[in-house]
């Protein structure tokens, strides 16, 4: 955060440490809980600030919304780029690099004559097992 100009406080360190051990996605709900759990005097507001500046600085990416519409968030690595399905029945979420859709995306960004930047590819789809009960 200080590389990019960013204010660094002991409260958003604390929540910044949390949310950086994070090996899932996860929901800012969540984070509150945790943080609270840890650091009882850390308010939801300072959590929220904390996670648009995680974000900011490209230490954190907003990923999807899980299937109950939940923004969720993940510990960003730049260096490895991935997509998600997310199960509208289970709300499982996996992750996964199709080389081809990227080159797909590449190719149709270029044919309308923009630049690509960044993505976030989501597919909602359903595991069938609502089905089986």
């Amino acid at each position: 955060m200080k590389s990019k100009g960013l204010r660094i406080t002991p409260q958003r360190d604390q929540v910044t440490e949390i949310a950086l051990q994070q090996e899932d996605h996860f929901e800012i709900q969540f984070l509150i809980n945790e943080t609270q759990r840890i650091y009882p005097k850390i308010s939801p507001a300072t959590v929220y600030r904390t996670v648009s500046t995680l974000c900011e600085a490209g230490l954190l990416s907003e990923t999807l919304q899980s299937n109950t519409g939940v923004t969720l968030y993940e510990v960003h690595h730049s260096a490895e780029h991935h997509d998600h399905i997310v199960c509208m029945d289970c709300g499982k979420i996996v992750e996964f690099h199709d080389e081809q859709m990227e080159e797909a995306q590449q190719a149709v960004t270029r044919k309308l004559s923009f630049e690509q930047v960044r993505h976030k590819h989501v597919i909602y789809a359903r595991c069938g097992l609502l089905k089986r009960k």
